[in-house]
């Protein structure tokens, strides 16, 4: 598997190394071209009391506007593609008035040529979002999104397949002799060193059923700085794992396995990564999600499995599984309590039991899920050592209404409304000074509107 990995990403930087030559001697005459210059505009009004830590006796509720906005040029033609967004995120008032503090960034930036209508390289700074997004995620609910800078050979291949080979090469700056420590290509950044993959996908569709199944093979590596050490060598974590789904109208079902090997950063008891210290990872995550239509409902159950370590357990392995790239956001409940993994189960794991209703009603979504939430392994009760927490981690129920006002204009509203347990509060709490205390109902609203005007277009 390792050997597919690097082979993969061996081929895509050679292409992307013999990119002009091939433009040198493939260029043909562009019959059609169009560019486009958009925007998206998507101010959000929130009230949060327990939006990501449950709150306490001391909490008071918090409002706010956060928002996002973008500008973006797209030009598209049948052997050239490039796309430039820039973005500005933001919570309004979060700069001093009227001071020249910068702000704006540079969210997309990439440029794609087509070898035929089978084959293109695409290449710079761009999102990812395969599948469900439970792998790899452009971040589409928080504000400020996410990009990658990568180099990507993308296939569309006969009878519905499609692959993905993705490469990737960080760097914290132009080293030279006059910038210590001189030349060379340690990456002493938080971030990943080098993230690629290989993604294949097969989807069929006809008057009866569509299938859709997707193979993916990840590998992230990071390097290791001590106090006068620095290991140009790669510790690889390793995500691999198949996401399919079956939909035979008016009902289907979901299901994705993965699991995780290599080595990660090591991972402390309280869910904490530590950078320059690497453990051996073994976990494993599985998600089951059968459907059912009648009329204009749509109602569905699941069961997520995360894997995760015992508290208990001596060994230098950890069985955390972490969708680090993922969009925990879209699965676990929009209070968001378990977006950063591991640490916001204490390196145990989830179990997250749910329901899902849809209700669709003159163009308006509606929709309604229910969690129920426990820990996959055991961390330890601070107030009696030895002793495990109780699994059950609480519950939470979110309501939702979508619609397009225009085909510019979309509103987005939603309450969420959690019940924590005395686990919950034990697992996110940081003092603990609450402990022993009353748990308190977290609570959560939002009203989105999004804008996404086409200033030109030809």
């Amino acid at each position: 598997m390792k050997n597919l990995l690097y082979k993969g990403i061996y081929i895509t930087f050679i292409i992307s190394f013999l990119l002009p030559v091939v433009l040198l001697f493939t260029a043909k005459s562009v019959t059609a071209q169009t560019i486009s210059v958009s925007a998206i505009i998507r101010p959000r009004f929130e009230v949060q009391y327990g939006y990501r830590v449950p709150p306490d006796t001391s909490s008071t509720a918090q409002v706010l506007v956060s928002q996002r906005t973008r500008l973006n040029v797209a030009y598209n033609s049948d052997r050239f593609n490039a796309f430039i967004s820039i973005q500005d995120a933001r919570v309004w008032g979060d700069e001093p008035f009227a001071t020249d503090a910068p702000s704006f960034g540079l969210h997309e930036a990439w440029g794609q040529y087509n070898f035929s209508q089978k084959a293109g390289l695409k290449v710079g700074r761009q999102e990812f979002a395969y599948d469900n997004k439970r792998l790899l995620t452009n971040g589409e609910w928080p504000q400020q999104s996410r990009a990658y800078d990568a180099a990507v050979l993308k296939l569309n291949l006969a009878h519905g397949w499609k692959m993905d080979a993705a490469g990737s090469f960080n760097q914290a700056t132009q080293n030279s002799l006059a910038n210590p420590p001189g030349f060379g290509s340690f990456y002493p950044g938080s971030n990943y060193k080098t993230l690629d993959f290989i993604w294949v996908n097969k989807t069929k569709t006809d008057s009866f059923y569509k299938y859709n199944i997707s193979g993916l093979v990840m590998g992230e590596g990071y390097q290791q700085g001590i106090t006068g050490f620095k290991d140009s060598s790669l510790k690889m974590r390793y995500t691999y794992g198949i996401n399919s789904s079956y939909d035979h109208h008016r009902w289907g079902i979901n299901f994705e396995a993965y699991g995780q090997s290599g080595d990660t950063r090591f991972i402390n008891q309280s869910g904490i990564s530590i950078p320059d210290s690497f453990q051996t990872v073994k976990a494993f995550f599985f998600s089951v999600n059968p459907w059912v239509a009648t009329g204009n409902f749509i109602i569905g159950v699941a069961t997520d499995y995360m894997s995760g370590s015992n508290a208990f357990d001596s060994s230098d392995v950890t069985h955390m599984f972490n969708p680090q790239y993922g969009a925990n956001d879209r699965f676990y409940g929009k209070i968001d309590l378990f977006f950063n993994m591991p640490a916001d189960t204490r390196n145990a794991g989830l179990i997250d039991n749910y329901l899902t209703l849809r209700y669709l009603y003159k163009k308006w979504n509606f929709g309604f899920e229910g969690h129920y939430y426990l820990l996959a392994n055991e961390v330890e009760d601070i107030e009696n050592p030895g002793q495990p927490l109780d699994k059950k981690l609480g519950s939470e129920l979110d309501f939702s209404a979508i619609k397009d006002i225009t085909k510019d204009v979309n509103i987005n509203t939603g309450v969420a409304v959690f019940f924590p347990t005395r686990s919950m509060e034990f697992v996110k709490s940081a003092a603990f000074s609450q402990l022993g205390g009353p748990t308190i109902t977290g609570f959560y609203f939002y009203l989105q509107l999004t804008f996404k005007p086409v200033f030109f277009s030809k």
